[in-house]
């Protein structure tokens, strides 16, 4: 199975124009970084919203992404000083080894979700297992599983958003339709583009079906536990808010199994 949600340059550039802005999670993955001396590895890592955030603040990120599209615009942002202290990784978050420890592996924006078994989970954060130092720390963002509306059936059709795209001027419309399946905790989501000229003509549709998994914290906490981490705190959002039954956010923190 593919975990490469966004393979070519067009859908790269279109999760760029709706998640490029967001910042609420910075300030959490920048005080776990700063809490180590030993270098960050993001996983994931897309174009670099966060791996090149924490390299401008000086903490030395290694960004890996199974996306080509996706780190060809990371190193394209890169600004010289950026540049100095993240280093890109093309490599599959199932089955990567870098040859070294971090004091902070972390998955960012629901990334993890994109791992729909069991063994794919598992083999992920065997990988992480490995890479962290004795005393670093795992951190991701997952969506909880009271956020899901589990009603059988595909959802109602919704526009989540319509943006002009600053290279063409075009502006792009995202409407997305859901269709859970509670057997499996999976989300199936069919996601249309549409796309028109600034200087007018046909308008011009991608359709992509991405497909996530939900997580508990219970069974996450024994996928931890079999890939030799464990569960040190969860949190309700990226603010470290107390995880409560109406938390639409899972912020999960483990570590080694032996720390």
């Amino acid at each position: 199975m593919s975990i490469d949600a966004y393979g070519d340059a067009e859908l790269a550039a279109l999760y760029d124009l709706e998640h490029d802005a967001y910042d609420d999670d910075l300030p959490l993955y920048e005080g776990f970084a700063a809490r180590g001396t030993l270098p960050s590895l993001e996983l994931a890592a897309g174009s670099g919203r966060v791996a090149l955030h924490l390299a401008r603040g000086g903490h030395h990120v290694v960004a890996l992404d199974a996306s080509t599209a996706m780190l060809a615009r990371l190193e394209a942002r890169a600004d010289a000083d950026a540049a100095r202290h993240v280093r890109v990784v093309q490599g599959d978050m199932r089955s990567f080894d870098l040859g070294e420890r971090f004091d902070l592996v972390f998955i960012a924006l629901n990334s993890f979700e994109h791992l729909l078994t069991t063994e794919d989970a598992e083999a992920t954060l065997g990988c992480i297992a490995r890479h962290l130092s004795p005393g670093g720390v795992f951190v991701t963002e997952l969506r909880s599983l009271a956020s899901v509306d589990w009603a059988p059936g595909p959802g109602a059709t919704r526009l989540e958003w319509a943006l002009p795209e600053p290279e063409s001027g075009d502006l792009v419309t995202k409407t997305v339709t859901t269709r859970p399946a509670q057997t499996t905790q999976t989300t199936s989501h069919t996601v249309v583009y549409d796309r028109v000229p600034a200087g007018g003509g046909s308008v011009r549709r991608r359709v992509v079906q991405v497909e996530l998994r939900v997580f508990g914290l219970h069974e996450f906490r024994l996928l931890l536990e079999r890939a030799g981490l464990r569960l040190l705190h969860a949190y309700g959002g990226a603010d470290l808010s107390p995880l409560t039954d109406a938390s639409d956010t899972m912020v999960v923190v483990a570590g080694p199994a032996g720390g």
